[in-house]
């Protein structure tokens, strides 16, 4: 009878040791693999701003060339744009030498 009574108590002792071994190793390993995604997230958010950074440098260099492209047409003048005056003085004339 001694001896049933020790096995329970050590039973019980033991699921209440192992109960807390598994909580305190699942509360570990809970935290690393937290650990583990902010790090990959972080990772993939560089990874992104050296996309778009890169993007964006591709970008910039496409444009500098078409601005020296853009710049041997640019030499050609370019046809005088009317003041608003003149605008509507032509816009008269026009009209009087119809009615007329």
């Amino acid at each position: 009878m001694d001896i049933m009574k020790y096995l329970t108590d050590y039973f019980w002792m033991t699921i209440v040791v192992m109960i807390f071994i598994i909580s305190i190793v699942s509360i570990v390993l809970g935290i690393v693999l937290e650990m583990f995604k902010v790090t990959i997230k972080a990772r993939q958010k560089r990874h992104e701003l050296r996309i778009e950074e890169l993007r964006l440098q591709v970008q910039l260099e496409k444009q500098k060339k078409e601005n020296r492209a853009g710049s041997a047409a640019a030499n050609v003048p370019l046809p005088k744009e009317s003041s608003w005056a003149e605008q509507s003085q032509t816009g008269y004339e026009m009209g009087y030498q119809q009615q007329g």
